[in-house]
């Protein structure tokens, strides 16, 4: 939610601002978290307000740098926000994996590591940072005085290279040429705001990763129970009624392949995030097309998944449908922001993505409750001893033993949300004929001229 906050500070401030308040939220956050801990300080608003203040620094940072690397580096635009952004969803897994290592059963000491880390890394990486926003204001302060010159000069290096003939006191030429996206003026034609709504290029992008992130966050929060329904189906120990059920050696293999699937689909988003930076580049230098082409890959991916999710009946190759998830999760949300930068402009794009990525809210928490729903409604109260212990401790679960049948009619209703998504993509690839366009960049075109002094 603090998306369009964050955005209009780096897109206003610049991102050292934006650091220095992401940096303190995320180090207050966790230091707080921690005395609470050890005080044993029991307030759900006290919690609230703490996890609230990691969630603000966490999006504050990752607006920061993901605009500073995307104007740092035009020519590889898709390549450079790949990056942090796969780093991004891949730090959850290293921190789990350091925590169960280093900090196991002790949870104050990885709160205090968690602080800590944070502190050393910004010490390390914010001066950077703070150099390319000060580079970034002096470009933007010499665009303002001088606008003919505001394309980014490095993209044009070699044709400035060439040496001057004799002939050179005529007025600089205007060359047209086919401009990728990462040519695209970022003063001339960035809107925002009113705008932006205005523009159906936005809501087509909105409804789309709405629709295609919801979908990767429901698998992601709801991998765990699919897991254990099948694992329980797999594990007939028993009457339905009487089940002694909790085995200790099933609930070990329960735990270990959720957190694998956990793994697998934290490795998965994050190549799915640098390939789609890679392609991104070639599709937009190479072949001079619009990156929003590649948005037929995911929508078609999850439709994929969708079919897999309802169909897999044997936990085992569940990790197919978990690699291939968050692949085109990690995909999506690399391509979009890179999309939403070269439609409407870079002045305004952290602010611009900031709202686009509060699409999958909504979504994502009624998919999930609805998963919980069909799920529980598929469950039944088991009573039973928990074995493996001296004597027998009474227990009740509610647990599914129909295998995919727990959950499966989930997927028959997210396999026409894909539809819905699809053809989201296919209007805003191909649609321009039927719909006018209200201030945005076209998605290809040939470049406005470009100004080359001799």
């Amino acid at each position: 939610m603090a998306g369009p906050l964050a955005g209009a500070v780096v897109d206003k401030k610049g991102y050292s601002v934006a650091l220095c308040i992401g940096g303190l939220s995320i180090v207050s956050g966790y230091l707080g978290m921690k005395k609470q801990f050890d005080h044993q300080y029991s307030s759900l608003r006290v919690s609230s307000s703490l996890v609230f203040l990691i969630g603000i620094g966490s999006t504050f940072i990752n607006s920061a740098c993901l605009k500073c690397c995307a104007v740092s580096f035009p020519s590889i635009r898709g390549v450079a926000t790949s990056l942090p952004l796969a780093l991004y969803g891949l730090s959850a897994l290293f921190y789990s994996v350091i925590a169960s290592i280093f900090f196991p059963g002790d949870t104050s000491s990885f709160l205090g590591f968690l602080a800590y880390s944070a502190i050393v890394i910004l010490a390390v990486c914010a001066p950077s940072i703070m150099i390319c926003d000060r580079e970034h204001k002096l470009r933007r302060t010499t665009h303002n005085i001088h606008p003919t010159n505001s394309i980014e000069l490095n993209t044009l290096r070699p044709l400035m290279s060439m040496p001057a003939s004799p002939q050179t006191s005529r007025p600089p030429r205007p060359i047209h040429a086919r401009s990728p996206s990462y040519l695209y003026q970022e003063s001339s034609h960035s809107i925002s705001g009113i705008e932006l709504v205005k523009s159906y290029e936005f809501w087509l992008i909105f409804i789309v990763t709405g629709t295609l992130a919801s979908l990767g966050q429901m698998y992601i929060y709801s991998v765990g129970y699919m897991v254990k329904a099948l694992i329980s189906y797999k594990v007939n120990l028993g009457n339905i009624h009487t089940l002694q059920f909790s085995v200790p050696e099933i609930d070990v293999l329960i735990q270990k392949d959720q957190q694998l699937q956990v793994g697998l689909l934290s490795i998965a988003n994050c190549i799915g995030r640098i390939s789609s930076g890679i392609l991104g580049d070639i599709v937009a230098q190479s072949f001079h097309k619009p990156r929003s082409r590649l948005l037929f890959v995911p929508c078609i991916g999850l439709m994929v998944c969708q079919v897999l999710g309802g169909r897999i009946s044997e936990y085992p190759t569940l990790f197919i449908n978990s690699l291939m998830t968050g692949f085109f999760y990690g995909f999506t949300f690399c391509n979009i922001p890179i999309i939403v930068g070269d439609i409407f402009g870079m002045d305004n794009f952290s602010s611009n993505w900031g709202i686009v990525g509060l699409a999958p809210i909504l979504p994502s928490f009624y998919f999930t409750g609805l998963f919980g729903k069909i799920y529980d409604s598929n469950s039944l109260l088991l009573l039973g001893p928990l074995l493996g212990v001296e004597g027998e401790v009474p227990r009740k679960d509610f647990v599914c033993l129909l295998g995919n049948q727990c959950y499966n009619s989930i997927f028959s209703i997210t396999l026409g949300v894909t539809f819905l998504a699809l053809a989201c993509v296919t209007l805003l690839n191909f649609g321009k004929k039927w719909f006018p366009s209200h201030g945005s960049l076209p998605l290809s075109s040939v470049g406005s001229p470009i100004q080359v002094p001799k």
